[in-house]
């Protein structure tokens, strides 16, 4: 079991590693993808805002 946990651990380190490196080489991507979120988010929070003060 210590050693699955170990083995584990590896491919969530590696995982990590490998993600990391990728948001270096693509800065301009990830910034796109966290303004794509933002505006959702944002308007998830403007639809709610007005489901409110509906009744």
């Amino acid at each position: 079991m210590v050693e699955k946990e170990q083995l584990n651990e590896k491919a969530v380190a590696a995982r990590r590693a490998y993600m990391r490196q990728w948001r270096q080489k693509n800065r301009d991507k990830v910034r796109d993808m966290q303004n794509r979120y933002w505006m959702r988010r944002a308007e998830k929070m403007q639809e709610g805002e007005d489901g409110n003060n509906k009744q």
